[in-house]
């Protein structure tokens, strides 16, 4: 592994192997052992060959599955109001949400965690927009997607999914990180 690391006038580089990470990680669990007044002798981790780490691998991939989520759990509903209040007027004249403040409520929440998994298992930021939109749009309940057709709904679901990504850099970035660079509604 290589490590570099710069400021304006410094820099330090250094290249780490296998040997080094072990014998640091062997340290650390000693020390901790010693902590509690036991004595641990590190040994390293076992050499893996190429077939099992192959079959490890094979284990480890879960087969294709279809992505559901339950729209009536908390979680799903906060997401919901979320976009909902987030396209008010979005990219029209009139009076804004603030947007910040939602955003900023958003990552404070107790099911922030839950939201970001459910935006990664739709597979990103847009799909987690573009489900809520459609959402409204079935349910009728935002003036501002009314009437649009599909290709509308794509499109209006990847701009407030770049604006979120835009003001949840800096209040929600972890919400920031989930946007999809390749527009996924494309077609």
């Amino acid at each position: 592994m290589k490590y570099k690391l710069s400021a304006e006038k410094l820099e330090v580089s250094m290249e780490i192997d296998d040997s080094f990470i072990e014998a640091l990680l062997g340290a650390v669990r000693a020390g901790a052992a010693s902590m509690k007044g036991k004595t641990v002798l590190y040994k390293g981790l076992p050499k893996e060959s190429d077939a099992e780490k192959e079959a490890v691998k094979e284990e480890a991939e879960p087969a294709a599955t279809v992505f559901e989520f339950d729209r009536s759990s908390a979680a799903y509903v906060e997401w919901y109001w979320f976009v909902a209040t987030w396209l008010q007027n979005f990219d029209l004249e009139g009076i804004q949400p603030d947007r910040t403040d939602l955003t900023r409520k958003l990552g404070s929440m107790r099911h922030a965690g839950k939201i970001l998994k459910f935006l990664g298992a739709c597979g990103g930021l847009t799909q987690g927009v573009y489900d809520a939109v459609l959402e409204l749009s079935k349910r009728n309940e935002s003036s501002r997607i009314s009437g649009m057709d599909d290709v509308a709904l794509r499109a209006i679901s990847r701009h407030a999914a770049e604006n979120i990504t835009q003001v949840s850099s800096i209040f929600f970035s972890d919400l920031s990180n989930l946007l999809e660079y390749h527009n996924p509604l494309e077609d």
